[in-house]
């Protein structure tokens, strides 16, 4: 008998900083252990938690896009996402970004992916594009020490740079995209939506 595989609701986030010569992303490798893209450089994320639809939520209008999180997807689910980006950033990395403080940034959301059959284990991943407007001379955006420790070398990479990484398909195409979008207004008309090998676009009617 075939079972149905769970395909788990998640959250990533591409924080990005400007440099004179060259945008830079913050990525970590995954653990050679890990049931889930072994050895892979990834973006911080992960699933949805119970934590994360308890946690305080100011204000939707500060997340570009959010109309369009909501297509083909559970309505309770936009403001839990959110939370739950931001809450895998502050874990993996050490980085805090508060839901109530996105004024100090732009964040939007960029694409969706669902996780190929055949995969050990499946996740309908919403990723989002953070482009901070704080000085990145602080020390919670270069110095990861109150880090979780499940992503290691966690760096600043230029796009270009990122692209060499051990990446699994999905993020490197995730990287190409943004370097297409990277200039343009976070008001995206069309979104890359990738599930069963291929993309498709996620468009609000």
């Amino acid at each position: 008998m075939t079972t149905t595989q769970e395909i788990r609701d998640a959250a990533s986030i591409i924080l990005l900083r400007h440099r004179r010569k060259s945008p830079e992303i913050l990525m970590g490798k995954r653990s050679g252990n890990a049931a889930f893209m072994p050895n892979k450089y990834v973006f911080p994320g992960g699933s949805l938690d119970p934590v994360d639809f308890e946690l305080f939520f100011n204000s939707n209008h500060q997340i570009w896009n959010y109309e369009k999180l909501l297509i083909q997807t559970d309505k309770d689910l936009g403001q839990p996402l959110v939370n739950c980006a931001l809450r895998e950033l502050e874990e993996e990395t050490g980085i805090r970004i508060k839901s109530n403080d996105l004024h100090n940034h732009t964040m939007g959301f960029i694409l969706r992916a669902i996780t190929p059959q055949g995969m050990p284990r499946r996740f309908d991943t919403r990723f989002f594009l953070c482009k901070s407007n704080e000085m990145f001379a602080s020390s919670q955006f270069n110095n990861f020490c109150n880090a979780s420790g499940e992503l290691s070398n966690l760096h600043w990479f230029a796009l270009k740079e990122a692209l060499h990484l051990d990446l699994a398909a999905i993020t490197r195409k995730v990287i190409l995209y943004v370097n297409e979008i990277i200039d343009q207004s976070m008001e995206l008309k069309r979104l890359p939506f990738y599930r069963e090998g291929s993309f498709e676009e996620l468009t609000l009617i």
